[in-house]
C-alpha cells in the first residue's frame, strides 16, 4: 500500500519490505521515490566535486534506468528524461514525457540512441537522441493484444529495445517491430513461442538484446499437462520471427522472471518465498542453477523478494537485478537485513565462490561495477544515517577494502537519499 508525501511514494509497510526498498533505493540513479527500477549507469573512474541531491532534482514518481554516454549522464524516469554533465554536474537538456508518462526504456544506447515509451497504457514509442536532447520521432503504436481490456489496463509498461536496425517492443502478448529510424511498423507478431501443439497462454516477462538477436522470456503452459513452461526464446529483430526456443524450467510456479545477462544468458525466476539464478549457453539450453534460497536469507533479486511481486506492471517492465555477471562469474547478495552478505558465484557450475560481510556490520546495497579484479560496491551504516561507503571486494577472494565514506546531502528522508550519491560514483567525485 502506498500513499504519496511531498511527491515521494511512501516505504511499504512491512519491516522486510521496508528494508529491501530502503536498500533498493540507494543503487537506483536519481529515482528518488520509487526505488524498483535498478538502474545501471557506472562510471567509477570519473571524478567530480559536485552532488545532486533531492533539494535539486525536478520531483518524478518512478526511476526507469540510466547510462553514461560519453562526458554526460542520461536518466529517464517517469516524468522526463534529463542529461547532466559529468564533469560539473550541469543539466544539458531536459525533455518532458510527450503525453502521459515514460514507462519503459531500452537497456543500450546504441549509436547515442536510446528506445522509450510513454502515454496512457504505455500505448507510443520514440527514439531519444542523447546527444542532441530530441525525440527523433514519435508514435504511437498499433497494439492489438490478445488480451482482455482490463488485462490490458494493467499493463502500463512496455520492454523496449534497439537492435537489428528495429526497435523491439514487448507489450503483453503482442511483439512489435519498429523501424529504429523511422518509428514505421516493420512486423508484428503473437509473442512467441506461438507452437500450438506444445503450447498455450504464453505470456512475455521479459526480453533484451543480446548481439544481433532479442531474446525473450515466456511463461506458457504445456497442451498436452497444464504444467508451466519457462520458456527462452531468441527472436529476428528484422522480422519478428522466432530463430530458436527451448524451455529451460518446467512444472513451478513463479510470479515474476527476468533477464540478469545476456552475456551469459542468466535469467531469475522467484516466487513469493524464493528463488533460482538459471544459466544458459548459447542454444538455450541450461547450465547451471543457483538456488537463491528463501525471501529473507537467499541471494535474491532487486527488491529482495524478486522483481515485481505487484501484477501491476503484468512484468513486462525489464528490472535490472541487483546481481552483477562478470565474464563466468555473478556476484549477488542477500536480502538486505543487517547484516547481510556479499557472493561469487560460478556460472559455468553454480558453485559458490566466496561469501563475505559488509565491512563493520554494514548493509550491501549492491555491487556497482567491476575493475581491476575488484568488486566496487556501496554500503550502507545504517538505514537512517547520511554516512555510505564505497567499498572493494576482491573477485577472487571477497576479502574487503573500505575506500571512501561519503555523506549524503538532500532535504527530506535520508533513508532515500543515498539515490542521489551512490546509484553511481561520479555524481559524488568518488576516483578509484
Amino acid at each position: 500500500m502506498t500513499d504519496k508525501k511531498g511527491g515521494r511514494r511512501a516505504l511499504l509497510a512491512s519491516s522486510a519490505f521496508l528494508a529491501a526498498v530502503v536498500i533498493a533505493a540507494i543503487v537506483v540513479p536519481l529515482a528518488l521515490n520509487s526505488g524498483k527500477v535498478p538502474g545501471h549507469a557506472i562510471a567509477v573512474s570519473q571524478s567530480g566535486p559536485w552532488q545532486w541531491g533531492s533539494d535539486r532534482i525536478p520531483p518524478y514518481e518512478n526511476g526507469i534506468d540510466s547510462w553514461i554516454v560519453g562526458d554526460d549522464l542520461v536518466l529517464v524516469n517517469d516524468t522526463y528524461a534529463v542529461a547532466y554533465a559529468r564533469s560539473d554536474g550541469k543539466e544539458r537538456w531536459r525533455i518532458p514525457s510527450p503525453s502521459g508518462h515514460f514507462c519503459g526504456a531500452s537497456t543500450s544506447v546504441v549509436d547515442n540512441h536510446i528506445a522509450v515509451g510513454y502515454g496512457d497504457l504505455c500505448s507510443s514509442a520514440a527514439v531519444l537522441d542523447v546527444n542532441a536532447g530530441k525525440l527523433m520521432w514519435q508514435r504511437a503504436m498499433p497494439i492489438t493484444s490478445s488480451g482482455s481490456p482490463s488485462e490490458a489496463k494493467l499493463d502500463e509498461h512496455a520492454v523496449l529495445e534497439i537492435v537489428g536496425g528495429s526497435v523491439v517492443v514487448v507489450h503483453y502478448q503482442q511483439l512489435l517491430g519498429l523501424d529504429a529510424a523511422t518509428g514505421a511498423v516493420r512486423w508484428s507478431e503473437v509473442t512467441p513461442p506461438t507452437d500450438e501443439k506444445v503450447y498455450s497462454n504464453c505470456i512475455p516477462s521479459d526480453g533484451m538484446r543480446r548481439s544481433a538477436d532479442f531474446v525473450l522470456l515466456s511463461h506458457c503452459s504445456a497442451k498436452d499437462s497444464g504444467n508451466n513452461l519457462y520458456v527462452a526464446v531468441a527472436v529476428d529483430p528484422a522480422t519478428g520471427k522466432t530463430k530458436q526456443h527451448n524451455e529451460f524450467v518446467k512444472s513451478t510456479s513463479y510470479l515474476t522472471m527476468a533477464w540478469v545477462s545476456t552475456s551469459p544468458l542468466v535469467a531469475y525466476l522467484s516466487d513469493a518465498s524464493k528463488g533460482l539464478y538459471e544459466t544458459l549457453d548459447d542454444s538455450l539450453e541450461p547450465v547451471s542453477t543457483i538456488e537463491a534460497g528463501d525471501a529473507l536469507n537467499g541471494f535474491m533479486g532487486d527488491d529482495g523478494f524478486g522483481y515485481s511481486l505487484s501484477g501491476i506492471s503484468n512484468g513486462t517492465s525489464h528490472r535490472r537485478s541487483r546481481a552483477l555477471v562478470t565474464g563466468t562469474t555473478m556476484i549477488a547478495l542477500t536480502s538486505p537485513q543487517k547484516p547481510n552478505r556479499l557472493a561469487a558465484f560460478d556460472l559455468r557450475t553454480g558453485a559458490k565462490r566466496w561469501e563475505a560481510p559488509a565491512p563493520g556490520g554494514g548493509i550491501v546495497a549492491a555491487p556497482l561495477a567491476v575493475e581491476g579484479g575488484q568488486v566496487i560496491a556501496v554500503v550502507s551504516a545504517g538505514q537512517d544515517s547520511p554516512d555510505q561507503r564505497i567499498v572493494k571486494f576482491a573477485l577472487d577472494t571477497g576479502a574487503v577494502t573500505p575506500v571512501r565514506t561519503v555523506s549524503l546531502t538532500g532535504s527530506g528522508d535520508r533513508r532515500l537519499t543515498g539515490v542521489f550519491c551512490l546509484g553511481f560514483a561520479e555524481a559524488c567525485g568518488i576516483a578509484f
